[in-house]
């Protein structure tokens, strides 16, 4: 509520205008002050003597060890690199814990002087409640410091991850819109030259064609991660997984005509997921055929259920991945040490696994290659949500 007065907005207050350094000096300064004084104090009492060794321990020596540790605190409040914020709520909470264990001690010895019986001298109680209250205060106030360190860290944080995502989202539209727009001219100019090349160009027309469907489907890609990136996973819902894999598997196939697609039999589940869960599919399909130099490639689709989770299953004939490399392979950026693509398809996959609970897994494939793995829990499948899913892909095959 605005205007609102909590401990927060009135230290903040008082200490506005102020630099750091000002604020520890004045806070450390009063603190070892008032130790020193506490500490002082404590010292001539126990010059005076006291009747047994046992008073000379806890209603002497203890008080004073306590003010001494107070004194040393305010010296290291002077050294330390707090803020003029976290000074000040040490210097509030020492404060009250001082100010209301002295206010207690005064009330003790005169509550003994109106009964007539002195169990204990009022400088012991008033001094050393002041280093008792005084250090508890400030144990406390360090603790509250380090609230505002923390809260101020997690701020800071939130605002460089919404700068991130601002940059990464105005990067995606200026690809999406401006190189995208530019790479459909390519690719449609590309086509039409197809039927005036002759034999001696037709090599450079085919690299041309697939550079710019490389860059397209890269395009595509940046497209998934940025929106991974600005979702927060409030949107998932149940998505039919027969429609998204059927979907993908015959856009991949129409893709890559040179490539053997085997989908085998899909259960009608759902699972927990948005319209994302069609791009895990397809960066594992291309993943599949990326670094397969054979006549003939060959990939392995397979869907199986159980109640309560659902694995799909990406097979493939090429080298597979070595043991020493499965371990780092979702990591943003990395590389085969044969690749040529971006690094951040199987990253994509593995952030996306991740926000829908599930998990991804990379073994050897029973044909001779890699398998790629994901399994997410299962979700109650509903007609409505299969039609949801299956208008969702006709959107996606057509944009």
């Amino acid at each position: 509520m605005r205007g609102e007065l909590t401990l927060d907005s009135i230290v903040a207050r008082a200490v506005a205008g102020r630099s750091d350094r000002t604020v520890r000096v004045l806070v450390g300064g009063a603190v070892t002050g008032v130790g020193v004084g506490l500490s002082a104090t404590m010292a001539a009492r126990i010059l005076q003597g006291f009747p047994s060794s046992i008073g000379l321990l806890f209603g002497g020596v203890f008080p004073l060890a306590l003010a001494a540790v107070v004194a040393v605190v305010g010296l290291l409040i002077w050294q330390c690199q707090l803020t003029a914020e976290q000074s000040g709520h040490v210097g509030v909470w020492w404060a009250i814990g001082t100010g209301v264990s002295v206010l207690t001690g005064f009330a003790l010895v005169l509550f003994e002087a109106s009964s007539g019986v002195v169990a204990v001298d009022s400088t012991v109680i008033v001094a050393g409640n002041g280093a008792t209250g005084g250090l508890g205060g400030l144990i406390v106030g360090w603790y509250d410091a380090r609230r505002l360190a923390v809260a101020s860290e997690r701020e800071r944080e939130r605002e460089r991850l919404a700068d991130e995502r601002e940059k990464l989202a105005l990067v995606n539209r200026i690809v999406r819109h401006d190189v995208g727009n530019d790479l459909q001219v390519i690719a449609g100019t590309a086509d039409i030259l197809e039927r005036h090349v002759d034999a001696d160009g037709q090599d450079a027309l085919e690299r041309l064609q697939r550079t710019t469907s490389e860059a397209m489907d890269l395009t595509e890609r940046l497209r998934t991660f940025v929106s991974a990136m600005e979702d927060d996973g409030a949107d998932l819902r149940p998505v039919a997984v027969r429609q998204v894999v059927r979907t993908r598997v015959e856009n991949f196939r129409e893709r890559h005509p040179g490539v053997t697609v085997s989908l085998e039999s899909v259960p009608d589940v759902a699972v927990r997921a948005d319209e994302l869960l069609a791009s895990v599919v397809h960066n594992l399909l291309s993943n599949a055929v990326a670094h397969n130099d054979g006549d003939d490639p060959r990939v392995v689709v397979t869907v199986e259920a159980d109640t309560e989770t659902v694995s799909i299953r990406v097979a493939d004939d090429g080298p597979g991945v070595p043991q020493a490399e499965r371990e780092t392979l979702f990591e943003r950026g990395e590389l085969g040490p044969d690749s040529d693509g971006s690094g951040i398809g199987l990253y994509i996959v593995d952030m996306l696994v991740d926000r829908y609970g599930g998990s991804i897994t990379v073994d050897d494939s029973d044909i001779g290659g890699a398998a790629f793995e994901i399994e997410l829990p299962r979700v109650e499948s509903t007609a409505t949500t299969a039609a949801a899913s299956a208008s969702q892909e006709t959107v996606e095959l057509l944009s």
